[in-house]
């Protein structure tokens, strides 16, 4: 039962880190022309954490990443809103690839039942 409860709280504080991890990299004064690669490259960190933590913890923090970089990375800041098109759909590709690949490639979440 302890270790149960262990492993919701340690897949909660990775999803955490997820969001806190991609405000701090979107807060780069990130060149024009590298904000497109931004989402993909931070994938590698979700994916990574999802691999310690299961394939929740891909899925939950590819779609708090997503959210994060919608509000603070692409215009207009502050809002979910996403202006330019080709940044919707990077954020778009970056939630598929995401959750993608979390389904395919990364272990079931350690409190999933036996």
């Amino acid at each position: 039962m302890k270790r149960r409860l262990f492993d919701y709280i340690s897949a909660a504080l990775a999803v955490i880190a997820c969001g806190l991890a991609a405000w701090a990299v979107s807060q780069v004064n990130w060149p024009p022309q590298w904000r497109a690669l931004v989402p993909f490259a931070f994938l590698a960190f979700v994916l990574g954490l999802g691999g310690l933590y299961g394939r929740a913890v891909g899925m939950l923090g590819s779609i708090v990443s997503a959210v994060v970089f919608a509000r603070s990375l692409y215009a207009p800041l502050g809002s979910i809103a996403v202006q330019e098109q080709a940044s919707r759909s990077t954020l778009g590709w970056m939630l598929l690839a995401g959750i993608a690949l979390s389904f395919l490639l990364l272990p079931p979440s350690k409190t999933a039942k036996k």
